[in-house]
């Protein structure tokens, strides 16, 4: 979900006050150890070449030649592609992640469209997901409800989107962890939030109120349209990063990538759907948005089947934080394969790690528990360092022009402008909304406040209305500062045509 220290948030959580004597600290120090020498060896080798990825094989990723065009719906300019990455975060990047669409819907392309009409494909992890899938479940129910006026995300704001990003998702893992149903079950606490997921943020429940019967959950059908087939394109393609767990590669949650690792079936709504010849179109987008948010050990993995290994017929996914928290790499893999001569990349960063010190005020050794903790976000932390970098390196190499919406953005034209002193966190947030509300320029130092409230909203599946309200406001005015980026990538390559 995100890469704030988990350990953290777990025992935030779980274990308030939680404390260990020297002796206990030894015991599990010694246990752990004895752990590790009884599970690493073994008498026996079995060889067996029968690897989905040899060593060294490349990682599948997304084959844009497997869909029909997205540069097909209505009104779009063919000859500008847009990818937008969305990070993990939980709520904190679900929030911040619809404010920064609505910030992209206030920049005018011409002719009657925005910046958010041409987004070609929302790349997503985790959090980010929950994000795209409301934007594109309120497209999906725009045209669903027949709704004759133009579509606009704000006027979906207020209508479902808010109370969705605002939906208590820990309750449902927690209601999971303590309903007996499920322990006598293969159902568990993850499938639990899939369902939640199709009900609130994909529109499962609105819909079924309206045809009076269940109506079929959003599918990757919706968003990806097989190259041959007679359907319209009306949607963006919506691309969830999930993580497999034996293997740390990246997982595209597409219809091509599910063909080539041969998925043959999924959990949806707490049902298990197994098909011999699964149509990797029909699986519900749920699933992809659930794997793509399972964070280990604190909710329980994705499981889908294949038929790849008759031995091995399972592929466990978890949080696709573990190998590309931003879904840049799936959103860069697509525009190489674009032909539109201007690309954009629009990376929303929602990370949270600014606020993490270096030095600790702690002389003694960390308990292993809590270095466990950290081990999960590691290399993901360690790779931070050098993002910025290597995405441009990456996008100078494709012509592909890159713009950076991140909390960091706050902190321009800053570095003389005096620290805030400690605050108390309610009266800064309910200030800074009044100051949005009517819509008044917020000081670099006011910036600067938004941004330590921005860093310091956990990563959690639960969000106050203060924290909401300051996160859409944050990303309108995150992409504002940063418009004249976008327009440069507008610009770029126009003589072209």
């Amino acid at each position: 979900m995100g890469v704030r220290s988990w350990d953290q948030v777990h025992y935030e959580c779980w274990m308030p006050g939680f404390r260990l004597s020297t002796s206990d600290f030894r015991l599990a120090h010694f246990l752990a150890l004895a752990a590790l020498l009884f599970t690493s060896c073994s008498q026996n080798i079995y060889p067996d070449r029968s690897q989905f990825l040899k060593d060294g094989d490349p990682v599948p990723t997304v084959t844009l030649s497997y869909y029909k065009s997205v540069q097909e719906r209505q009104g779009q300019d063919s000859t500008l592609a847009v990818a937008m990455a969305i990070s993990g975060g939980g709520s904190r990047a679900s929030n911040f992640g619809i404010g920064i669409m609505l910030g992209l819907e206030q920049i005018s392309t011409g002719e009657g469209q925005d910046m958010l009409d041409q987004v070609d494909y929302l790349s997503t992890v985790s959090g980010g997901g929950f994000a795209a899938g409301a934007y594109v479940s309120a497209l999906y129910d725009h045209q669903f409800f027949d709704r004759q006026e133009p579509f606009s995300l704000k006027s979906y704001l207020d209508l479902q989107i808010r109370e969705d990003m605002a939906f208590p998702y820990t309750d449902v893992l927690l209601r999971a962890n303590f309903n007996p149903v499920l322990w006598f079950s293969l159902a568990d606490d993850g499938d639990a939030l899939e369902r939640s997921i199709d009900e609130h943020v994909l529109g499962y429940r609105r819909r079924a109120k309206e045809v009076k019967k269940r109506p079929q959950s959003l599918q990757l059908a919706d968003f990806f349209i097989p190259a041959e087939s007679p359907e319209p394109v009306r949607f963006p393609m919506h691309i969830t990063n999930s993580s497999t767990l034996n293997t740390m590669t990246i997982f595209p949650f597409t219809p091509d990538i599910l063909d080539r690792y041969q998925i043959t079936g999924y959990t949806h709504r707490l049902s298990k759907v197994y098909r011999d010849s699964l149509d990797p179109f029909t699986v519900p987008l749920a699933v992809g948005i659930k794997s793509s948010a399972s964070f280990p050990v604190l909710i329980s993995n994705t499981t889908l089947q294949s038929r790849y290994s008759a031995e091995r017929r399972y592929l466990p996914l978890i949080d696709g934080a573990m190998t590309d928290n931003i879904g840049y790499y799936t959103a860069l893999q697509i525009l190489r394969q674009e032909k539109a001569p201007r690309k954009i990349l629009l990376i929303v960063d929602a990370d949270a790690a600014g606020n993490r010190y270096t030095f600790s005020k702690r002389e003694g050794a960390v308990f292993s528990l809590r270095v466990m903790g950290r081990l999960p976000s590691s290399g993901l932390d360690a790779r931070r360092a050098t993002l910025v970098r290597d995405i441009n390196i990456a996008c100078r190499q494709y012509g592909i022009t890159p713009v950076f919406l991140s909390f960091n953005v706050l902190l321009e034209g800053t570095d003389d402008v005096a620290l805030p002193p400690g605050f108390k966190v309610k009266e800064e947030q309910h200030r800074l909304i009044s100051l949005f509300r009517q819509q008044k320029p917020l000081a670099p130092g006011d910036r600067l406040t938004l941004y330590e409230l921005l860093t310091h909203i956990g990563t959690k599946l639960t969000i106050t209305d203060e924290e909401q309200d300051l996160l859409l406001y944050a990303g309108q005015l995150i992409v504002k500062m940063q418009e004249e980026a976008i327009q440069r990538g507008l610009k770029r390559g126009q003589s072209v045509n």
